[in-house]
């Protein structure tokens, strides 16, 4: 971790063997301080990735992947993916009449349902497209249920419209009619670029 260099000004007075066990003593307390911080500092640095994961991958999959990042190679490789596809149907003639603000509202409350029930099935969400979600099952890591895992996902996501829709009736707010379209086959995935 370092080196501790101690001299003395006078030349005839030698360091006993007291001054080494003290020496000796401090080395490793400042030792073990700095190894501490240097831990710390990973730990904090993990903390920050695991966060970054977690928006875009299931909690248990971003745990995964951060404790085996050689999992997670630069690069791609072809393998088999589920794809889901959902979109609001009729959504830019509606969001035209509505304020900012309440698509807003609806959007974020809508997507959050949503995501739910791509994270409970294992899903990594890939983005939002204005009103669509495109999500995924099988990359970064496959677990080889994922066109079950999108279909289960797929039937949450109907039961959860149909809450929102019934919560929303009742508030006098827009009801969804959403499209959902699962593709599953051969992709190139990974981490291309930055």
């Amino acid at each position: 971790l370092g080196v501790l260099y101690i001299d003395s000004i006078t030349e005839n007075k030698a360091f006993s063997s007291d001054d080494l066990e003290l020496t000796l003593a401090f080395a490793g307390i400042v030792a073990a301080a700095v190894e501490r911080e240097k831990l710390s500092e990973q730990l904090r640095q993990q903390a920050v990735i695991r966060s970054s994961f977690e928006r875009y991958f299931a909690p248990a999959l971003a745990e995964r992947i951060a404790s085996a990042p050689e999992n997670v190679k630069l690069g791609g490789e072809r393998t088999t993916v589920a794809v889901l596809f959902s979109d609001i149907r009729g959504f830019s003639a509606w969001s035209e009449k509505l304020p900012a603000e309440e698509t807003a509202k609806i959007l974020s409350e809508y997507f959050g349902e949503m995501v739910e029930c791509v994270f409970a099935t294992g899903g990594t969400l890939d983005k939002f497209i204005g009103d669509a979600i495109m999500a995924q099952w099988g990359a970064p890591l496959s677990t080889g249920a994922d066109a079950s895992k999108a279909l289960e996902a797929a039937r949450m996501m109907h039961e959860r419209i149909a809450a929102i829709n019934g919560r929303w009736a009742a508030e006098k707010r827009p009801v969804l009619e959403v499209g959902i379209g699962i593709g599953y086959g051969e992709v190139f995935a990974g981490n291309i670029g930055s």
